[in-house]
């Protein structure tokens, strides 16, 4: 076995192993809830009748929650009998085969079922619809959506026309005859659908409104009140075209789309002490701030985080790409524990690791491959092991960011660096002449080597890891630089019971050669290619659709990680073909896709509409009006810092503690910690570090109201307001009016400034003084629902 390297203290408290095992013991009882829920979601009471009867949906989740138990795992069947595959059923057992297509009345697994032989007494029998269910699958030809286990190949014809697998179709837009000419294709494509379901559009939106709507999208941060002036009075045809320029040309462009991705992979500061350090984590994403800033090609962007380490031209810097695997979650490993124990564990990580890159990239879920072939979607054991192998001869390092030969004579550097200190340890407790000596060595070897000091980035390198006896009942780690493996496939997920080994390759359903195997090295850079060359239409299709997410809140595709069966279809197929090939044409600029969709028609409407228009489109499906939402932590926290004017804009570097009095910069370079997110993190639905994430669940709670009313940041955020709106010796009414200014980029209505006049004067008849009466006040506007969603 090979496995991926970990160093890490032998001890380990048993409080934190304790949490850790109820963490993945929560982990696991999720899954299982979900894949109940898929169950019963694929029960036969949940099919129409008008549609086939799979085995896969309807009639293997019976036979799993009956029959298994009996007809199932090797060493408890019954009667040679099998019932987990359709190919074994008709098969069948002693008694011969179970299911004929096309004649329940002579397949023995109907005529038991419904006499009530099986299941036997004691055990839940099936109900009557079920019992029909059952033989009205049998008699429309015993359908699967997988062939059998012996067919010659286990890719079908149906599994190939999947939508998501297709090419890209170059169909033209629409020419639509609908209430308003389009203003380019996607608006026709939207606009197509929008009379497909009688719908009519909202106004355009107001001008205050668009160009805050489109700085807090584009960059996380509000316009200021000059700017909404100055394209208010803005009457050249273009002028929105050189707003959306402008703020793509600004650095904060790249802070607030680099959270995005740094969602995608789990972007992490700061681990538990026990596990793989990522302490120099902000390199990565620094990396990945200024790729968006620069408009680094997708293909580009793709490659280098998967294979930096293999491209020959790349700049050494460009290996901090590297991170996107470099800070893969890592388990503790108890060697005193048995080695089949550390496998798996090993194996999860390798599990972890796919799924992150696969939904990532493809937004396939390959990982439910672990354990058998995918229930749904034409992804096999074969495929999975194949990217395990990848992964497995994958291991996690730190490297300096230096061109060779600098990088390797400061590794060697530290090395020595290393040894000397580790003698001076063992002379601590004497006294020696040698450690004064050992010391000044050290000092003008660090001063000598060039570098020495510059971080070391997290990344991964080409190597393997051997999972050995220690003795009885214990483990040593050896890794192994260099050594590379095909992996067996693991029969029902055990690393102790290894079946046949399966090159490492590209998943079979994609792959132009299914013949193709990967060589080089670990095959990381043969996989990027492949991602690239051999799935370029499905590549593209997941990130525009990623962009139009993080734009309208909400995909063409709404699963925007699973773009298989379980996955929900595109609403505007044709739109979404029509981005991935812009995309692709643009030679990969995301920043030329995210232009074109913020000049929409679509983009520009108002979020508010008539009645009829929001009864008929509740949620803004189709893009009748623009769909209003709450910002994430990340705008609402920095657009507040921003208007009261405390905001630190000072890019890069060392992550901060977010509850560190003095922080004051973007919300982006707060600390995240993988066991323990910060309290205001968890209180505005952000991810945890340690699971790919595609979106955000959006939460209202009293917890987050408290907040904003009873938390030291937000009074903070007041007492500074404060300060700055007096300091400048205005009347209340000329005070109330800058607040608003800042905050909502427009002067108050009347009745606002009649309540906020009130508050103020009863306040201070209350002997409060000036500056507590202007905190509490500005406090509760920090607080309003202006402030905290997108209009």
């Amino acid at each position: 076995m090979v496995f991926a390297a970990e160093t890490s203290p032998f001890a380990i408290s048993q409080q934190k192993r304790e949490k850790l095992r109820v963490r993945v013991s929560q982990r696991h009882l999720l899954v299982g809830l979900a894949l109940c829920l898929i169950a019963l979601l694929s029960s036969p009471a949940t099919l129409p009748a008008d549609e086939p009867v799979y085995f896969e949906d309807a009639v293997r989740p019976l036979l799993r929650a009956r029959c298994f138990s009996c007809h199932g795992e090797d060493d408890k069947r019954e009667g040679t009998l099998d019932t987990r595959s359709l190919s074994h059923l008709r098969k069948g057992g002693d008694s011969g085969p179970a299911v004929v297509p096309g004649n329940r009345e002579t397949s023995s697994l109907y005529l038991r079922i419904r006499d009530g032989e099986m299941p036997p007494e004691g055990l839940p029998g099936f109900t009557p619809a079920e019992i029909e269910q059952i033989g009205k699958w049998i008699d429309d030809g015993a359908k699967s959506r997988r062939p059998d286990d012996d067919a010659t190949s286990w890719i079908t014809a149906e599994d190939r026309a999947f939508w998501s697998f297709q090419p890209l179709a170059t169909r033209p837009a629409p020419i639509v005859d609908s209430q308003a000419a389009p203003a380019g294709p996607i608006d026709a494509w939207l606009l197509q659908e929008l009379d497909r379901q009688n719908l009519s559009t909202a106004a355009p939106a107001d001008r205050r409104v668009l160009l805050r709507r489109l700085s807090l999208i584009l960059i996380g941060l509000l316009p200021d009140q000059e700017d909404v002036e100055r394209f208010a009075a803005d009457t050249r045809p273009d002028a929105f075209a050189r707003e959306v320029d402008r703020l793509l040309a600004s650095p904060h462009f790249g802070e607030r789309w680099s959270r995005y991705w740094l969602d995608l992979v789990r972007y992490v500061d700061k681990t538990p002490d026990y596990l793989a350090s990522a302490d120099n984590a902000w390199l990565y994403r620094d990396w990945i701030i200024r790729s968006w800033n620069e408009d680094r090609p997708y293909d580009e962007f793709v490659q280098l985080q998967l294979a930096a380490d293999h491209a020959d031209l790349a700049p050494a810097t460009d290996l901090a790409a590297l991170g996107f695997l470099g800070l893969s979650p890592t388990y503790w490993k108890e060697l005193r524990l048995a080695p089949s124990v550390i496998k798996t564990i090993v194996a999860d990580e390798w599990d972890e690791r796919i799924d992150t890159i696969t939904r990532t990239f493809l937004g396939l879920t390959v990982s439910c491959a672990r354990c058998h072939n995918h229930k749904f979607d034409p992804v096999s054991m074969e495929d999975y092991y194949a990217l395990a192998g990848i992964v497995a001869s994958s291991q996690l390092t730190d490297r300096p960011l230096l061109e060779e030969p600098q990088a390797t004579q400061v590794r060697t550097a530290r090395r020595q660096v290393e040894q000397w200190e580790a003698q001076v340890k063992e002379l601590a407790t004497t006294v020696s002449a040698l450690a004064p000596i050992l010391n000044s060595k050290i000092e003008r070897l660090k001063d000598s080597t060039p570098g020495y000091l510059a971080p070391w980035a997290h990344v991964v390198e080409d190597a393997s890891l051997l999972v050995l006896p220690q003795g009885d009942d214990a483990t040593r780690l050896e890794t192994k630089p260099g050594m590379t493996v095909d992996l067996p496939i693991f029969l029902r997920g055990n690393p102790d019971n290894p079946g046949d080994v399966v090159p490492r390759r590209f998943l079979e359903i994609l792959s132009r050669d299914p013949e193709r195997t990967f060589t080089n090295g670990s095959g990381r850079a043969e996989f990027a290619e492949a991602l690239l060359t051999d799935s370029p239409q499905l590549v593209a299709r997941v990130i525009v659709n990623r962009l139009w997410a993080g734009i309208f809140g909400r995909g063409l595709v709404s699963t925007t990680s699973d773009f298989g069966r379980q996955g929900e279809r595109p609403t505007h197929p044709e739109l979404l073909d029509y981005l991935a090939q812009r995309l692709i044409d643009s030679g990969w600029s995301l920043k030329t896709i995210v232009r074109e969709i913020v000049l929409t028609d679509a983009f520009q409407r108002s979020s508010t509409a008539d009645e009829d228009i929001v009864a008929s489109d509740p949620d803004a499906r189709w893009h009748s009006r623009f769909p209003t939402r709450r910002l994430d932590l990340e705008a609402w926290r920095d657009s507040l810092a921003q208007a009261v004017g405390i905001l630190d804009d000072r890019m890069y570097g060392v992550a901060t503690p977010l509850n560190n009095p003095e922080f004051r910069r973007r919300t982006l370079y707060g600390r995240i910690e993988r066991e323990e997110l910060e309290t205001v993190l968890r209180l505005f639905d952000f991810p945890e570090a340690s699971v790919h994430s595609p979106s955000r669940d959006s939460t209202t709670t009293a917890l987050q109201q408290l907040y904003v009313l009873n938390s030291a940041a937000m009074t903070r955020f007041g007492d500074e307001f404060a300060s700055r709106i007096q300091s400048s010796g205005a009347s209340t009414e000329d005070g109330i009016t800058e607040a608003y200014s800042r905050l909502f980029q427009r002067a108050p209505t009347p009745n606002e400034l009649r309540v906020g006049i009130a508050f103020l004067e009863q306040s201070l008849g209350d002997t409060k003084s000036s500056q507590s009466a202007w905190s509490g006040y500005l406090q509760v506007l920090l607080g309003l629902n202006e402030a905290m969603y997108l209009e």
